[in-house]
């Protein structure tokens, strides 16, 4: 059996989650779904609440999207990259988050957003056998996540 591939150290990773006001938004349904079962069985509702609202809770928590730099590459979600190939890094303060994800964004741009984070990065790419000409990325840390790529290994 042939040696598994080593894999790279990791510099920095951050699964950006949604705020703690969403998760509280959610719980919201638990109320909601008991009182519409009310008819039925108020019981078979706070059941179905919770099970709806631990489900939901789960999937926000779990499939966050992850930022992980390692020494050679950057993935974001399921996308990955060499670090050799990022260009221009920019960080999208809160005040400039709506223009750069509405007017200015472009389509063939990867985007990488979780709408509850008002802080992003922008990364301007260097492959010209590549049609997409940035990623755009939320991320809670900007400034730390962009000292990061723009280090030297």
């Amino acid at each position: 059996m042939p040696n598994p591939k080593p894999t790279e150290p990791i510099v920095y990773r951050e699964r950006v989650r949604p705020n703690l006001g969403t998760f509280i938004a959610v719980a919201t349904l638990l109320p909601a779904v008991t009182l519409v079962s009310e008819p039925f069985d108020y019981r078979i509702g706070i059941a179905v609440g919770l099970i709806l609202v631990t489900s939901i809770w789960a999937a926000l928590f779990f499939l966050a999207p992850v930022i992980q730099v390692g020494s050679s590459h950057l993935t974001v979600a399921r996308a990955k990259i060499p670090r050799n190939l990022l260009g221009k890094i920019e960080e999208i303060a809160k005040d400039q988050i709506f223009s750069e994800r509405g007017p200015k964004l472009d389509p063939a741009a990867y985007k990488v957003f979780q709408g509850t984070v008002k802080t992003a990065i922008k990364i301007s790419l260097n492959d010209p056998n590549d049609p997409t000409p940035y990623w755009i990325i939320s991320t809670r840390k900007p400034a730390q996540l962009a000292e990061v790529l723009r280090a030297k290994n």
